[in-house]
C-alpha cells in the first residue's frame, strides 16, 4: 500500500526529473501510498497524510515567505510524506523561506531540476501502489477468513492469539486496559533487539477500547502480514473478548457519556451521573484528547503513553475518530496536563503512520466534558492542523486562533485588528506580510530584539530598523509596555482568521 520515499523518487518515471531532496534527508524510509500533483496553495486540507505532493512552483515562488512557510506547515501537519517543486531549465533555487520551514518542520523537500509530465509520473507510481494494494487486501481478507473460520467453531481469544502468532511469525500478546495479560502466544524465543520492535493497535468492544493487541515480529516476519493483522485481527479479537468478557453496568454508562460526547452541542445531558457511574473512579478533572485520522495509523502507542503514570483513560473508536477522556488529580492538574502531552510526544514517530492527536483544554468538572470535546476536535479543523508539534496539538498553544474559529468573521474582531494594524495592512502585500511576520516573530520571543532576529536570520540592524518601519506605519512605538498587549493580540487574531 506504500513505498518509501527513496524508491519514489528512484522510481524510473520521477528519476528523469533530477530530484535533489534538499531537506529532510534523514526521513527517506518514510512511506509514500499516494502521488498526486496541484498548483493550488490550500491543498493540505484536502489531502490525508502519506503523499508525496508534485508541483510546477510557479504559484508557490510567487506567495510571500510567510504565504510560503504556512504552505509547508500545514502539508507538515497533515502528514504528507513530502513535496517536490519543479524548478525552471536555469536550475532556479527553491525559495529561501520555503527552504527554511521545511528544514525547521522536518519535512522532504524536493527540488525538480527538469521538466517531467506530472500526468506520467502519477500514473506509473500510483498504477505500482494499486497493484500492491490488490496484493495486501489479498492477504488482509485470506487472514480474516483465517480466524472467522476459528470463531465459527468456537475458538476462545487464545486460540485466535495462537492463530495469530503462526500467520505473522511474531508474539502476540492482548492486555487490557491495565495491563493485564489477556492472551499471549510466542511464535519462538525472541531477542532484545526484536522484542523493542512493537506494533499496537486498539481492540474495541461496542465501539470502545477494552484491550490492546501488541505483536512483535520476528526476523522473517513479512511486513504486509503484521499490517494486515494490525488491521482485521482487533474485530476477530474484540467478537472472542466479547465471549468471556460481557459489558457490565458501568461498561454501557461509558457507552452512554460516549454517546452523549459525540455531538455535546445538541444534548442537555448531566454528565455528572454519567461520569460517576462509568469506568472512571476519579470524578474530578479531566482532558480530552481526540484523533479525527486513526484509521490512517494505528493509535495504540499514543494511547499507551495516556495510560502512563498511572492515568486512568476511557477512549471510543467511531468512524476512524478516537476520542479519550483522560482523568487527571485535582492536585495541579495544570501540571499533570502537560506531562500528558510530552507523554504523548515521546512517542510520536515521523516515519510511521502516526496520526495527529489534539490535546483539549482541562475540564476541572464533569460538566465541563462537552468543553474539552469540543475544543480538541476544534484544533484538528485544517487551519488549526499546522499547530501539530511531534505529532500533538495543545489547544493551550493555539488559544486564539481557536476564538477566531469560533467567533469566525465578527465584525468586533475586525474593528479591533483594523484599529490596532490598519497602518500595517495598508502597505504592499509582500511588504505586509514581512512586516506581520517580522511582529509575530517579536512577540514569540518575548519582545526580545537578539532572540527575535536570530529566529529571522536578520541582522540585529535589519530587525531594528523593521521594528522602526512597523512603529512607523501604526503611529506608535512598537516596544513601548502599553502597546505590547493590543498589538499581540491583534496579529494574533489576524492571524487566526486565516489573513496570513
Amino acid at each position: 500500500m506504500s513505498i518509501s520515499l527513496r524508491a519514489a523518487l528512484e522510481h524510473p518515471s520521477l528519476s528523469l526529473a533530477e530530484p535533489v531532496l534538499l531537506t529532510g534527508q534523514e526521513h527517506t524510509a518514510r512511506p509514500v501510498r499516494w502521488v498526486h500533483s496541484s498548483e493550488v496553495l490550500d491543498i493540505a486540507p484536502l489531502l490525508r497524510g502519506g503523499e508525496l505532493l508534485l508541483t510546477g512552483g510557479l504559484v508557490l515562488s510567487e506567495a510571500p515567505p510567510e504565504r510560503q512557510r504556512r504552505y509547508i506547515r500545514e502539508l507538515a501537519s497533515r502528514g504528507v510524506t513530502g513535496v517536490a517543486v519543479e524548478t525552471t531549465e536555469d536550475n532556479t533555487e527553491l525559495p529561501d523561506a520555503l527552504v527554511d520551514e521545511a528544514y525547521q518542520q522536518e519535512f522532504a523537500l524536493i527540488r525538480l531540476g527538469r521538466t517531467v509530465p506530472f500526468v506520467e509520473v502519477t500514473e506509473s507510481i500510483n498504477a505500482l501502489l494499486i497493484n500492491d494494494s490488490v496484493h495486501r487486501l489479498r492477504i488482509a481478507d485470506s487472514l480474516s477468513d483465517e480466524l472467522s473460520a476459528q470463531l465459527t467453531s468456537g475458538s476462545d481469544l487464545q486460540g485466535l492469539v495462537e492463530t495469530l502468532a503462526t500467520s505473522t511469525d511474531a508474539e502476540i500478546t492482548v492486555c487490557d486496559e491495565s495491563g493485564e495479560p489477556l492472551a499471549a502466544a510466542p511464535a519462538s524465543p525472541r531477542t532484545p533487539e526484536e522484542r523493542a520492535k512493537a506494533f499496537e493497535a486498539p481492540i474495541t468492544v461496542h465501539g470502545m477500547v477494552a484491550a490492546m493487541l501488541t505483536l512483535h515480529p520476528g526476523p522473517d516476519a513479512d511486513p504486509t502480514v503484521v499490517e494486515a493483522a494490525l488491521d482485521r485481527a482487533p474485530q476477530s479479537l474484540g467478537l472472542a473478548l466479547l465471549r468471556t468478557r460481557p459489558p457490565a453496568p458501568s461498561n454501557r454508562a461509558t457507552r452512554a457519556l460516549f454517546r452523549a460526547l459525540r455531538q455535546p452541542d445538541q444534548v442537555t445531558t448531566e454528565f455528572l451521573p454519567l461520569v460517576e457511574a462509568s469506568e472512571l473512579t476519579s470524578v474530578g478533572t479531566f482532558v480530552a484528547a481526540v484523533s479525527a485520522d486513526s484509521d490512517r495509523g494505528h493509535p495504540g502507542a499514543a494511547e499507551q503513553a495516556m495510560r502512563r503514570r498511572g492515568r486512568q483513560v476511557l477512549s471510543h473508536l467511531d468512524e476512524g475518530e478516537l476520542l479519550a477522556i483522560v482523568a487527571l488529580p485535582s492536585e495541579n492538574p495544570d501540571h499533570a496536563r502537560r506531562a500528558l502531552i510530552d507523554d504523548i510526544r515521546q512517542t510520536y514517530d515521523p516515519g510511521s503512520r502516526f496520526p495527529v492527536i489534539a490535546v483539549g483544554p482541562l475540564a476541572r468538572s464533569a460538566e465541563r466534558l462537552p468543553h474539552t470535546v469540543t475544543e480538541a476536535r476544534r484544533c484538528l479543523e485544517p487551519n488549526l492542523l499546522d499547530a501539530a508539534a511531534h505529532g500533538v496539538i495543545d489547544a493551550g498553544s493555539c488559544s486564539i486562533r481557536r476564538l477566531t474559529h469560533r467567533l469566525g468573521a465578527n465584525t468586533i474582531l475586525q474593528d479591533f485588528i483594523e484599529e490596532q494594524l490598519g497602518g500595517i495592512l495598508e502597505q504592499p502585500p509582500q511588504s505586509r506580510d514581512r512586516l506581520l511576520h517580522t511582529l509575530e516573530v517579536f512577540f514569540d520571543c518575548a519582545a526580545n530584539k537578539t532572540e527575535a532576529a536570530h529566529r529571522l536570520h536578520l541582522r540585529r540592524q535589519t530587525l531594528y530598523q523593521r521594528i522602526a518601519k512597523l512603529s512607523h506605519c501604526i503611529g506608535r512605538d512598537i516596544t513601548e509596555s502599553e502597546s505590547l498587549a493590543g498589538l499581540q493580540v491583534a496579529v494574533r487574531l489576524w492571524r487566526g482568521l486565516g489573513r496570513g
